[in-house]
């Protein structure tokens, strides 16, 4: 399989991924399944930081790269390429294309495009506060412990995208666009896409509804449920806790960022530090966040709004 096959959906979770990966997938030249992850499985060999273990990550790392220095004529990076190229090779037989949809990948966008120059990435953007939004309903997310597996994709995620997308904004590989505008003006979007991928475009393609590809494991749960189930599930009102929450990663964020990461600034929202945000922000504790991007300010803060969350509210 050549790496010119392979397309990559990534986004934040809950940013409409599997919509998109069903509408590119419904044909006969591209072939998906449910997300994989098969990246992440390999995260180690080239972010290494992403990974703990018990045997000491770090130090196995730092004995992988001493024996890789010995013998120099052993090119890992293109043993590790050609090794991934073939796991993914099942999926290429009788297609042109190749859709791996996993949204984690954001962690790994810079290690993507360096491993495989030539393949294709869709970068999709959504309201990072819909994101949210989309998380708490979703998997029915009770209380800030619970939100807190998603710190990651919550905090560091949208600006990881941002600045991907600056950095690649000339690359004609990368393909950046909005889940708002995939919603609203499906067909266009998507025959444009169509395009991009040099695949013909049929209008049958929109009526996703018989498409098995993305169905698996992992994904969105709601590809599975009834429409009932799934409009109760989004017309779901936030408690006010997680309200105040989003309030305060409205002012997190700030309408200067919303703005230049998809004009997502103008909205009728009441933007202000909040308690809620900052209790959170100190359960995505520093040990699980990049320190760029939590300052020694927010700690203190978040140590304050833990004391304040459990013993006077």
């Amino acid at each position: 399989m050549k790496e010119e096959q392979l397309v990559f959906i990534v986004s934040q979770p809950r940013a409409g991924s599997t919509f998109l990966q069903n509408l590119l997938s419904n044909n006969q030249d591209v072939n998906t399944c449910s997300e994989p992850w098969i990246l992440l499985h390999f995260a180690n060999q080239f972010k290494s930081d992403l990974v703990t273990g018990k045997y000491n990550n770090e130090y196995a790392n730092i004995a992988f790269k001493d024996y890789l220095s010995k013998h120099e004529k052993f090119e890992f990076k293109n043993h590790l390429k050609a090794l991934l190229l073939k796991i993914y090779e099942p999926l290429s037989v009788d297609h042109k294309i190749v859709i791996d949809k996993t949204p984690r990948y954001w962690e790994i966008l810079d290690e993507i495009v360096e491993l495989f120059p030539s393949c294709k990435v869709i970068v999709l953007k959504r309201d990072p506060l819909d994101v949210v939004r989309s998380i708490i309903r979703t998997w029915n997310i009770k209380n800030f412990d619970d939100l807190s597996r998603y710190k990651r994709d919550i905090i560091i995620g949208p600006r990881r995208i941002h600045e991907f997308c600056i950095q690649h904004k000339e690359n004609e590989n990368v393909y950046q666009l909005k889940y708002e505008d995939l919603i609203t003006d499906t067909k266009s979007v998507t025959n444009s896409l169509y395009k991009w991928l040099r695949i013909d475009f049929k209008d049958e393609y929109l009526d996703i509804k018989n498409n098995l590809k993305t169905k698996g494991l992992f994904g969105d749960p709601f590809q599975n449920e009834n429409k009932f189930t799934v409009n109760q599930t989004k017309s779901k009102k936030l408690s006010s806790k997680f309200e105040k929450l989003l309030k305060g990663y409205y002012n997190h964020l700030g309408t200067s960022f919303l703005s230049d990461y998809g004009n997502y600034d103008k909205r009728a929202i009441d933007s202000k530090k909040s308690i809620s945000f900052y209790y959170y922000l100190h359960l995505a504790n520093a040990n699980n966040l990049d320190p760029n991007y939590v300052s020694f300010i927010s700690k203190c803060k978040r140590l304050f709004a833990t004391l304040y969350i459990r013993y006077l509210n």
